[in-house]
């Protein structure tokens, strides 16, 4: 590994960007006494000396040995699937390990071997860092020590936050608060480290909202009217009556698409909270303004879904729709895309093929994008380009409340639906070993009662890695459940199949749905009643409760089994609260929160993460105070501070995050 090697992997141009890749977290490295009896799960730092270091190679390779605590206990440890250890231990040398105690077992499971000469041995705060394959902790703590040990680097920060703000809040030098996160003394220095970095990036965020706020305010467009009449009736006309978040979020809607101001609204709520719904009823009233509308999902599952389900709900009305993805023959699509140019196509239910060059509309009056955290920035923008003018709603299954939704989504209008057609869903939730009978039995038990199962793994094919893939799940389900009763679905099936497969599925000719996160958002098979997700420690945790969203729909009885075989207690932390917690809310707060290194966008909003150590949950009152200095900035962009800092802002990276 070199440097130059470095700087391409964590696509750094400069030191600054070597500078911010920031601890994930950072591990507390006091040590702990240690005395029998011992806590089942506890975790354990232990000084001492280790002895008798044996390493074993059956059903996966574990090493055994004793460490010697320097307070005189002698306690039994092993280190299961890390055979790099023997390279570095030997008997007689003296550690600091960090280990949790099994009861089961008998023993010590440790979780890291620390050197004591270390500088995070001797501080008793260690600093870890998610990084990519092929660098090391060490490689890379030895270059930011390179870094931040020559002086002549302190020029070279850019930072161009005022100083008025920066004294305002008594902020240390940048290059200063390197060194204090990323070599920290104690506690104290790591969050004053801090303090400075997630300033710059509040004030960052909100300054960018604001100007992205004003520009869309400058988006006028010709007010028609809409028949209030009509729109009723066909509201009337709904196999369902409208919950009292989804009439309050109809009539926002409404006098947004009645105002002068192009719409640009958020339209939130929890997974089975009816927001598809909503988006009918907004596109219909786009239809009674005389205006073409196009409804964009992540997927072709969700876009063929929301096209049959428009077709029912459409059939006694004079609308024409159409569905159109990357995967229909030429001919097909040629002859779609001429008659939304001509305007004899009323409304458009489509994926992001839609969003390339070809596609022109007549007089598109209403863009809805559904699941909008799975889009980038970029692709909303070029669909808004189609015509300046439309009216932009954005749909999104990860609710904030409303308090927090200020924060975040500050460029936006904002409608919430905080209740379900269906009441409380009665999904139970449950984490177990892949061991654990209960797997097998809610499966028989699901099959008899003549409902679906959904099976998710986190990928296809197999490999040396011991995550499980859908061609090992299904391989295995279909010698015990038979092959007639289990499909299995991913993306890398042809569109003709996979329609084929989830049709099988939906109809209930398939009983069993062996498939990766394809099935994450929007799919509805109402009468679905179990999911087993496999190394659930491989999603994030607003996934699992996604992925959860697909059972229990009709508001019947589900079971949601989350599939861990590890010991990592942070891990089992997350997956146990998902287990005592089923609303959207809850989750997002808790994934807000726990992230701590990262923006809330994740990578497919926009590339790289503008939020690398704020969170909008611990941190809510430094964008509170961000805010402030913020409005007070662009107000008074004629002090040359404040437009240099203004400018140095990349406003390519604009921060829409849910």
């Amino acid at each position: 590994m070199t440097e130059r090697e470095l700087y391409t992997l964590l696509d750094a141009s400069n030191i600054e960007d070597i500078l911010r890749h920031f601890p994930s977290r950072y591990e507390d490295l006091t040590v702990t006494p240690v005395s029998a009896p011992y806590v089942d799960s506890k975790r354990y730092v232990v000084k001492g000396t280790i002895k008798n270091l044996r390493s074993f190679s059956r059903n996966g390779s574990f090493i055994h040995f004793y460490m010697h605590s320097f307070s005189g206990e002698v306690i039994p440890c092993v280190i299961y699937n890390q055979p790099f250890y023997m390279n570095v231990l030997s008997s007689d040398c003296e550690k600091l390990i960090v280990a949790y105690y099994k009861e089961n077992r008998k023993s010590f499971i440790v979780s890291s071997v620390i050197s004591l000469d270390s500088y995070a041995a001797q501080t008793g705060i260690k600093p870890c860092y998610s990084l990519p394959k092929g660098v090391s902790p060490s490689f890379f703590t030895n270059c930011l020590k390179k870094i931040l040990s020559n002086e002549n680097n302190r020029t070279k920060l850019f930072d161009k936050v005022p100083e008025k703000y920066k004294n305002k809040y008594k902020l240390i030098d940048a290059f200063d608060a390197y060194k204090m996160i990323h070599f920290p003394k104690d506690h104290v220095q790591k969050n004053e480290g801090l303090r400075v970095f997630k300033y710059q990036e509040a004030l960052a965020y909100v300054s960018k909202a604001m100007i992205l706020k004003k520009e869309n305010e400058k988006r006028k467009k010709i007010v028609l009217d809409i028949d209030v009449q009509k729109g009723k009736e066909f509201i009337s006309s709904l196999p369902f009556k409208l919950t009292e978040g989804q009439r309050k979020a109809v009539n926002q809607i409404y006098k947004d698409m009645v105002s002068k101001k192009a719409m640009y609204r958020l339209l939130q709520g929890d997974v089975g909270s009816g927001k598809t719904a909503v988006a009918f009823i907004s596109l219909y009233f786009n239809y009674l303004r005389g205006k073409q509308g196009v409804l964009l999902s992540p997927t072709f599952e969700l876009s063929k879904q929301h096209y049959q389900n428009a077709i029912k709900i459409f059939s006694s009305f004079s609308v024409k729709v159409e569905l159109i993805t990357g995967q229909m023959k030429a001919s097909r699509r040629k002859e779609i895309i001429s008659e939304i140019k001509q305007g004899k196509i009323d409304i458009v239910i489509a994926t992001t093929s839609i969003i390339s060059d070809d596609f022109t509309f007549e007089d598109l009056g209403l863009t809805i994008i559904d699941e909008q955290q799975l889009f980038g920035v970029k692709q909303r923008e070029k669909l808004l380009l189609k015509c300046s003018t439309s009216d932009l709603l954005m749909m999104s299954a990860t609710p904030i409340p409303r308090s927090m939704s200020q924060i975040i989504n500050y460029d936006l209008d904002v409608s919430s639906i905080e209740d379900s057609p269906f009441g409380k869903r009665l999904v139970k939730t449950e984490v177990v070993r892949s061991s654990d009978p209960l797997i097998s039995a809610a499966i028989n038990k699901c099959i008899s009662r003549d409902r679906q199962v959904f099976v998710v793994v986190p990928k296809i094919e197999e490999n040396n890695r011991s995550t499980k893939s859908t061609e090992e799940v299904y391989r295995e389900y279909k010698l015990r459940y038979k092959e007639e009763n289990v499909a299995c679905l991913n993306g890398r099936i042809k569109k003709e199949e996979r329609e084929k497969i989830f049709d099988d599925f939906t109809s209930k000719k398939k009983k069993i749905l062996v498939s990766t996160t394809v099935i994450e958002v929007g799919v509805d098979v109402k009468e679905a009643g179990l999911l087993i997700i496999y190394d659930s420690n491989c999603f994030g945790l607003s996934s699992l409760h996604q992925l959860r969203g697909r059972i229990g729909r009709t508001g019947d009885f589900s079971l949601c089994l989350l599939i861990y075989d590890g010991i990592d207690e942070e891990v089992k932390e997350k997956l146990n609260f998902l287990k005592e917690h089923d609303d959207g809310y809850s989750v997002s707060l808790y994934d807000l929160k726990n992230r701590g290194s990262g923006s809330y966008q994740g990578e497919k909003q926009s590339g790289k993460s503008e939020l690398l150590v704020c969170n909008f949950v611990d941190d809510r009152a430094v964008f509170t105070c961000a805010r402030e200095d913020a409005e007070e900035i662009l107000n008074n962009l004629d002090k040359k501070e404040n437009k240099e800092y203004i400018s140095s802002l990349d406003l390519n990276n604009k921060p829409h995050l849910v």
